[in-house]
């Protein structure tokens, strides 16, 4: 995409997500906005997610950039969704069943129903706020960034005056239309406290219950379970 298609992408984007009120002039980047570049380091994270017509869910996540392993809960009680991903693709628990389905590379499910575009890298880089290595400054856009990773581009809105992502844009290459796109309307520094993920018509919010740097994951027992379907 050339740079003036790209600053005028982003300008469209950016008007489209909050009315007339955008059309002001946006504050420049933060000075120090490259101390978001970064490799994601191993966390675990707990949500409160609303998503599928369902909300009060509580989410799990302890990923490292390489693996994910998520679960979706019901309160009181009872696993909803459960799952591990790797850069290949992984397995999704059916607990009611006592077996497991395939998943597809770049693809969460965050019921049993839904999923998003997210690839296990894309996901710990968005939950802990932030940037591919080579991102770079929109010049024609200020206070936008964008990068291009893994066959994806990145368009991220960047404030202060401590960086924090404010809103992320990440489409595939050679498409107009976003497949995703992330509102984050709280941090706790440059972590996401409040986000909401639209992607097409599926459309999650998660609200931050705790996060910490912690261990990799570990793959789980469920991962012995037969196949469902009898497959292999």
């Amino acid at each position: 995409m050339r740079p003036r298609r790209s600053a005028a992408l982003l300008l469209l984007i950016l008007a489209a997500a909050g009315g007339c009120r955008h059309l002001a002039p946006p504050a420049p980047l933060p000075a120090d906005w490259q101390s978001l570049i970064a490799e994601p380091r191993p966390f675990s994270a707990l949500y409160r997610l609303s998503c599928c017509g369902y909300r009060g869910l509580v989410l799990g996540v302890r990923a490292d950039g390489e693996r994910l392993s998520l679960t979706v809960a019901v309160p009181p009680g009872g696993a909803a969704v459960a799952a591990w991903v790797g850069p290949d693709g992984g397995w999704v628990h059916r607990v009611k069943e006592g077996c497991r389905d395939p998943l597809p590379a770049g693809v969460l499910p965050i019921s049993a129903k839904s999923s998003l575009p997210l690839d296990t890298r894309l996901a710990a880089m968005l939950l802990s706020g932030l940037l591919p290595a080579d991102a770079r400054e929109v010049r024609q856009a200020p206070g936008w960034v964008e990068a291009s990773t893994s066959g994806l581009r990145w368009q991220a809105r960047v404030e202060g005056p401590q960086p924090h992502l404010r809103r992320l844009v990440v489409t595939r290459a050679g498409e107009a239309t976003p497949m995703l796109t992330a509102d984050i309307r709280e941090s706790t520094g440059r972590v996401p406290a409040g986000l909401r993920i639209t992607a097409g018509p599926e459309e999650a919010e998660l609200v931050i219950q705790a996060w910490r740097v912690g261990d990799p994951p570990v793959p789980p027992p469920w991962l012995s379970a037969p196949v469902c379907g009898g497959g292999t």
